[in-house]
């Protein structure tokens, strides 16, 4: 009887325990640590602070560069 039940009682607490200790890693390794450098140190993740209230993203780099071309003619 007990052959039966301990190892299905103990596959029960390996699922719980792993998911509660995934979730936890998640929350606290992930979830606090993009708050912190949010708050802290955003030129890490590339956020830019608006300057005005538009979201338009000036174009650059589409200019046609001489050299490039008189290379690939």
């Amino acid at each position: 009887m007990f052959k039966k039940i301990i190892p299905s009682f103990v596959k029960l607490m390996q699922k719980i325990i792993i998911t509660a200790a995934l979730f936890f890693i998640y929350i606290l390794g992930f979830g606090i640590t993009l708050i912190l450098v949010t708050i802290f140190n955003r030129k890490l993740l590339g956020i830019k602070r608006r300057e005005e209230d538009t979201f338009w993203v000036k174009a650059e780099g589409y200019e046609a560069d001489i050299d490039q071309l008189i290379r690939e003619s």
